[in-house]
């Protein structure tokens, strides 16, 4: 065997060991990102399919059920604006007073929010819909309802959900 077979026998032994270490880097890339989807993924019947949450009060997950808060309106309104404030995703796009189907006493604001993915910037649009109400005892509470709808896609891998419970810190953070 010669010198230059040697060297060309080297540079083809590099040249397939640099196409396998790749092909592993690649495979492990692919793996990881199918690994993060599948931790993204709470319900895999719903999260595939539906771009739509909302707050119910039949839902099993309590996460997922209208807030009642014993605050004015005007208080759980001034909560969610200071939360947006220092949620960098979060945005305030519209409020308004919302006086139909409500009865005399009751209040009602509608809150058009929002929420920005970090990485792909996909716009989800969430609302949030207060209504102060005065019980028989003269207690003021505020209900709060949502529901969140992603702009693009069939589905949103729970990150829906996810926006409403992530959402609940803005009233909880008291």
């Amino acid at each position: 065997m010669t010198i230059q077979s040697e060297q060309r026998d080297d540079r083809s032994r590099k040249r397939t060991r640099r196409a396998m270490t790749g092909t592993a880097i690649a495979g492990v890339v692919t793996l990881a990102i199918v690994a993060r989807v599948a931790t993204l993924v709470d319900d895999w019947g719903r999260d595939w399919t539906t771009n739509h949450a909302k707050w119910d009060d039949s839902a099993t997950d309590p996460q997922m059920r209208p807030m009642r808060l014993h605050q004015r309106i005007a208080d759980v309104q001034a909560d969610l604006e200071r939360w947006v404030e220092s949620e960098s995703i979060w945005q305030i796009e519209s409020m308004t007073d919302d006086p139909m189907d409500t009865l005399a006493t009751d209040q009602t604001q509608s809150i058009h929010l929002t929420r920005r993915t970090k990485w792909l910037r996909f716009v989800d649009d969430v609302h949030v819909r207060l209504t102060e109400d005065v019980s028989s005892s003269g207690d003021v509470f505020t209900r709060v309802d949502a529901e969140s709808q992603s702009r693009v896609g069939k589905g949103d891998l729970g990150q829906n959900p996810r926006n409403l419970k992530h959402l609940r810190e803005a009233f909880s953070a008291e």
